[in-house]
């Protein structure tokens, strides 16, 4: 049976979720108490991304799906780069989580990739799509050429009125 994903919403609430684990990690907060959640929370992530990127990779037909990729493609940049200041230690917790070091720049090579993956579906579908609304230089040309023809004809009528 199939059923309706609402990919906007999940992305956001991913990027929610994402914002907080960040955010606390910067807070001084004891990691006997919080590495269990925080890990979670983590492999969560990076656990529905990869599922959200498969469906979406799977249903080329799929209404909006361009927008919907170009909108998992800043949650997964977002949490790439938080799995790197992850694993440096930058955010805190990096002795209570070095037993999972490994599989943090795992999922942060695969998450790597995954935007390399969005960035040629993206282009494959429609590669002119960010540069549509691009007036050519031709049409500027054109544009500029009929103005200046106006301003011209004005010049003369102002001409012949002053005259």
């Amino acid at each position: 049976m199939a059923s309706k994903v609402h990919y906007e919403d999940n992305l956001f609430f991913l990027h929610s979720i994402l914002r907080t684990v960040e955010s606390g990690l910067r807070l001084d907060v004891d990691a006997e108490y919080f590495r269990d959640k925080v890990l979670e929370d983590v492999f969560f992530i990076d656990a529905t991304l990869m599922r959200m990127f498969s469906s979406l990779k799977e249903n080329p037909y799929l209404i909006n799906r361009a927008s919907y990729l170009r909108s998992l493609r800043r949650t997964v940049v977002a949490f790439s780069d938080f799995l790197e200041q992850f694993a440096r230690g930058d955010l805190g917790f990096s002795d209570a989580v070095s037993a999972y070091s490994e599989r943090l720049t795992t999922a942060q090579h695969a998450h790597h990739q995954v935007r390399k993956e969005i960035d040629l579906i993206l282009d494959q579908e429609d590669p002119d799509e960010e540069t549509a609304s691009v007036v050519s230089s031709q049409e500027y040309g054109f544009l500029l050429a009929s103005d200046e023809e106006n301003e011209d004809e004005d010049d003369t009528t102002d001409n012949a009125a002053g005259s």
